[in-house]
């Protein structure tokens, strides 16, 4: 009880204005193992026959996910699945064609704009999975939250089409390509695209790359351009630069969200 005390207090100062290391709040989530966000979401999510906690926003055993509230961030949450997968390291996350977990947080994304305290649009909000070299935690999730005002002008300045270009965020090296889509309907599953990427850049065995790569995904939709999902894959690369730390495109304080007047 005292750790879990400490950690909070530790996390409110952390996660202030001043804070400019999304590695460690990362670590903070995690708390004092990298199993503990597995263990609080079987606990609270998974055995009980009636989940009543308030950090399990949805539990869906049907597609196999849970929606749960992270502790940092008012706005953020995460997509976790219903079983132990490890991450972005796992074979079964690159090889399962049947569930995406992507389009269940994607569709759950009206969420964020209830936790900032009015509706956001699609254009502000995002998803992000970390590397594993930029993880704390050994259970998948991926973070659903406002992007970052870096992001946005990544976005707006950055020539992305249908097709991967490299490019660099904050001076490191990302990809990124564009899947055209008029409505804000996610049918694609990014880490099916960024797999076949890396297939074709490697030519070699895809598993053992997959766990060096950090995903982020949002919606564009420009006044002058085509309209539809950015996804971008961010290596853990360290000879260039590269951290895998996707979830550097997201803004737990949802800044941008919050600074969006809520509409009469």
């Amino acid at each position: 009880m005292l750790k879990h005390w400490l950690l909070c207090g530790l996390a409110l100062l952390v996660a202030g204005p001043a804070c400019a290391d999304a590695g460690l709040l990362e670590r903070i989530v995690g708390g004092f193992s990298r199993d503990s966000l597995w263990k609080n979401v079987q606990e609270r999510c998974l055995v009980p026959a009636t989940p009543t906690h308030a950090d399990c926003v949805i539990v869906d055993r049907t597609q196999g996910f849970v929606l749960y509230k992270d502790m940092i961030g008012a706005s953020h949450y995460l997509v976790i699945p219903d079983q132990a997968v490890a991450g972005v390291d796992d074979p079964r996350v690159w090889n399962d064609g049947q569930r995406n977990a992507w389009a269940f947080g994607w569709q759950a994304r009206e969420i964020v704009g209830k936790a900032v305290g009015h509706p956001l649009p699609d254009t502000l909000l995002g998803l992000a999975i970390n590397a594993r070299a930029s993880r704390s935690q050994d259970q998948l999730h991926i973070h659903l939250d406002c992007i970052s005002a870096r992001a946005r002008e990544f976005l707006a300045n950055s020539d992305i089409g249908t097709q991967w270009r490299d490019l660099k965020f904050d001076g490191r090296p990302v990809r990124a390509m564009l899947v055209p889509a008029e409505q804000p309907a996610l049918t694609v599953n990014p880490f099916a695209l960024v797999r076949e990427d890396v297939r074709e850049d490697v030519r070699e065995d895809v598993g053992a790359t997959m766990a060096d790569r950090g995903v982020f995904v949002t919606y564009v939709k420009p006044a002058n351009g085509a309209a539809g999902f950015v996804v971008i894959d961010a290596p853990a690369d360290k000879t260039n630069g590269g951290n895998g730390h996707a979830s550097d495109f997201l803004d737990r304080g949802c800044k941008l969200g919050r600074a969006r007047p809520a509409e009469p």
